[in-house]
């Protein structure tokens, strides 16, 4: 299946996609990061996501790329994370916003965040490898 990247169009004005998270989604890499999942495997997903931020958040645009939304409640208690690109960045390598459903009174300005996708990936395999063990 091919990645879905949002269209340009409905993304901010001036905001671009870091090309490590293009290429990391393109790869298909993202399966090594159960319980995150990479938005891009999921086009409905994303619009879904990308809608619900606006709506929360009209004035600071985020631009979602991870979820997780583990069921089994191991995770946060079952509710969904969002990792999401601050879409007010211009750069090309714009810091990472947390969005926790199960704490919406926190903004993700408040929350954890991470300086740049490199950063939030390297958080996220420990995140991943921590959880898995968690399992066994």
């Amino acid at each position: 299946m091919k990645a879905y990247l949002y269209d340009s169009s409905i993304l901010p004005d001036g905001f671009k996609l870091p090309q490590e998270y293009i290429d990391f989604a393109v790869s298909g890499c993202s399966r090594d990061l159960y319980p995150w999942r990479v938005l891009a495997a999921d086009m409905a997903g994303s619009l879904c996501y990308f809608g619900a931020m606006l709506l929360k958040f009209p004035n600071n645009p985020l631009v979602p790329f991870a979820i997780i939304d583990d069921e089994s409640g191991l995770y946060n208690d079952g509710w969904v994370v969002l990792a999401c690109f601050d879409g007010a960045d211009f750069s090309g390598n714009p810091p990472v916003r947390i969005y926790d459903y199960s704490n919406p009174k926190v903004s993700p300005w408040e929350n954890r965040s991470y300086q740049s996708f490199s950063d939030w990936l390297e958080a996220a395999k420990k995140e991943s490898s921590d959880y898995r063990s968690s399992l066994c």
